[in-house]
């Protein structure tokens, strides 16, 4: 694998590209398809100090197959997912889009590839934490200061410059190696913070965005998070309304949304025994919450989470966890990320404030998130990339993606900027170019990125597969 070149510093301060060697490409190597190419390309820790400390990004190229008509860059989310390796396993979903495009990606800094960070430090900090008073919230805070520490203390300036903000420009000094005047940017998920952050540095060179499943970071984030109850409060009506008509739901029959509420109720008063793996593990409501959401995500396992419902209401909580292996802890350097960008609440009146916002928004999961957010205090700085506005008047028109339960804040995004256009998944799945492969919004991707052509506003995709 060869090198792109070492980042250049630029003349202007507004830009982090510069003219730079055009890159070799060679096989990547390991389990990488072997249509895809690779190099590396160093830029700076702190994009502050051009002169200091470097790291060094694997960059991928899937070559367009017919003439190349331009240059996307593509991130799967995360954050911290490996380009590379996403691009690798979904490749055939981006066949139609290569046939006018080369699509690159990279592995970001501090990501799961591990090219960049101790995984063994790195992997693993905070559990989530549901604390119902200020002592709770304070014993909270310093578990979670312990779980950040192996990773912070194991690369603490790489650490401390993880935000979407310096991803943009290691982005934008990824298209100056290209030698791109302007690139396309395609974003999955967390992506799409990356995309709104590069879209508030780097307007002008963006020749078109779109954003598949993503999060809003462009409102306040007590809006953004109100947005994300509402998307999942629609996420399970689906369910309920489902559940009203299939003989798979053992809930069939009954009040689901009450029987639920009731369920959570009696861990929060009792906590309940989950499965013999969990040993004397016992699951509140927030625990429940957590895993719920998880079987809601995928149509698949709804009927898994109706039998987990009902065999709750009868005291035996092992169906939301039949390993027993509890709720994750939260993968420390994603959490970098989050935290720098303002996904967390500044001391235990902001956390309570939002508990209590949600409850009024959200009667089936609220608390969920507030409580997935706490481990970003007290080592996180203030945020340095909080969510903002894009800059509407100097951005071509954006195309959004969004399931039913996402489309809230894919909208927020787009709808930032005059003419964009935003499709509906009129289903339950994220991810719906990269992990499903939907050709309905594959289609409607790919003309967009190859000729700027947007669907008609309010359009549809069906679910599917049908």
């Amino acid at each position: 694998m060869m090198t792109v070149g070492a980042y250049a510093p630029a003349a202007s301060a507004s830009s982090s590209g510069a003219p730079a060697p055009p890159p070799t490409w060679s096989a990547c190597g390991g389990k990488v398809s072997a249509e895809l190419q690779c190099a590396t390309l160093t830029v700076p820790i702190d994009w502050s100090k051009p002169d200091g400390k470097t790291i060094t990004l694997t960059v991928g190229r899937a070559p367009a197959t017919g003439a190349a008509a331009g240059t996307v860059l593509f991130n799967p989310g995360g954050p911290g997912g490996a380009g590379v390796q996403e691009l690798s396993r979904a490749l055939p979903h981006f066949a139609g889009l290569r046939t006018r495009m080369n699509v690159v990606t990279w592995n970001p800094r501090g990501g799961v590839s591990g090219e960049h960070i101790p995984l063994a430090s790195c992997a693993a900090g905070p559990a989530f934490a549901t604390p119902d008073s200020r002592r709770e919230y304070d014993q909270a805070l310093k578990a979670n200061a312990a779980g950040i520490a192996p990773c912070r203390d194991a690369v603490p300036e790489l650490f401390a410059h993880l935000d979407s903000a310096t991803q943009a420009r290691d982005m934008d000094a990824i298209r100056a190696g290209l030698g791109e005047e302007k690139i396309s940017f395609f974003g999955n998920s967390y992506g799409g913070v990356l995309g709104a952050s590069y879209a508030r540095l780097f307007p002008q060179r963006l020749h078109a965005m779109a954003v598949d499943s993503v999060p809003d970071h462009v409102d306040p984030f007590a809006e953004s998070e109100r947005l994300q109850y509402e998307g999942l409060e629609a996420g399970f009506k689906r369910f309920v309304r489902w559940c009203a008509g299939s003989s798979d739901c053992a809930l069939r029959g009954t009040g689901v949304e009450k029987t639920w509420q009731a369920v959570v109720r009696r861990a929060e008063r009792r906590p309940l025994p989950g499965a013999a793996a969990a040993g004397e593990r016992r699951y509140d409501g927030d625990d429940l919450k957590f895993l719920a959401y998880g079987l809601v995500d995928n149509t698949a396992d709804w009927p898994m989470l109706a039998k987990a419902i009902a065999d709750a209401a009868k005291g035996d909580a092992s169906g939301f966890d039949p390993q027993g292996r509890g709720m994750p802890p939260r993968v420390t350097a994603m959490l970098a990320v989050n935290c720098a960008d303002g996904f967390r609440y500044d001391g235990y009146h902001a956390y309570r404030a939002a508990v209590r916002r949600s409850v009024k928004v959200s009667p089936n999961f609220s608390g969920m998130r507030e409580n997935a957010w706490l481990a970003c205090s007290p080592w996180a700085a203030k945020a340095v990339n909080p969510p903002a506005p894009l800059p509407a008047r100097t951005l071509p028109p954006l195309l959004g993606v969004g399931p039913v339960y996402e489309y809230p804040s894919v909208r927020a995004v787009t709808d930032q900027v005059p003419g964009s256009v935003t499709v509906k998944y009129d289903g339950i799945g994220h991810g719906r170019y990269l992990n499903a492969g939907d050709p309905c919004v594959i289609g409607h991707v790919d003309r967009y990125l190859i000729d700027g052509k947007l669907p008609a506003p309010g359009t549809t995709c069906p679910a599917w597969p049908a």
